[in-house]
């Protein structure tokens, strides 16, 4: 144990607040940061667990979304419909988990590595619960708020929006219906492009 390294890497991971998002904030004018995305993702989880098809380990879920986007510190964000922006996102994230590995004791890096890998390759249970909650958060925002919000502002069609779903389907029938009909809402308030 190296205690000074050991805070070192709770002082970088100050750095998740100042990596803005896409999204807006709910009844804000402002875009959300990394570090409010993966609360309210985890938090959300623990919410909706109910709505699970599948059973998972929650406390898992929880971890793997506190530390799915910590990469982001050195890799940026990728916004959800930049296709050019994920022509490199796996090169860019996976140098990021390197060198973010580099501050943390080995056992310490192993599990950060692994719980970020399980989330990246989305085989498991708990991995693809955890995509859902990541999906459905933004998502909501753009349903609810800010007139449509990032769809509004780069003119998403309705076909990208239900490819992004298909996690959510995957994991709550109901929960894909809710968000589905709000969809449609969407679309005739003219916030979503129909194709």
């Amino acid at each position: 144990m190296n205690v000074q390294k050991d805070i070192e890497f709770i002082i970088l991971l100050e750095e998740m607040k100042k990596i803005q998002r896409q999204t807006k904030v709910l009844g804000c004018n402002r875009r959300e940061n990394d570090a409010e995305h993966s609360w309210h993702v985890a938090t959300m989880s623990m919410f909706l667990q109910n709505y699970s098809k599948f059973e998972t380990d929650i406390n898992k879920v929880i971890k793997m979304l506190l530390i799915h986007d910590l990469v982001e510190i050195f890799a940026g964000d990728t916004f959800a419909y930049d296709t050019s922006g994920y022509e490199d996102k796996i090169y860019r994230e996976t140098q990021a988990m390197n060198k973010l590995k580099s501050f943390l004791p080995q056992n310490m890096a192993e599990l950060l590595e692994s719980l970020w890998l399980e989330f990246e390759n989305g085989e498991t249970n708990e991995s693809k619960y955890a995509n859902a909650m990541d999906r459905l958060q933004p998502m909501l925002s753009n349903l609810f708020s800010n007139d449509g919000g990032t769809w509004t502002e780069h003119k998403i069609k309705v076909s990208q929006v239900l490819k992004r779903m298909e996690p959510i389907k995957d994991f709550s029938e109901e929960i894909y219906n809710f968000i589905y009909e709000n969809i449609q809402d969407n679309v005739k308030k003219g916030y979503l492009i129909a194709d």
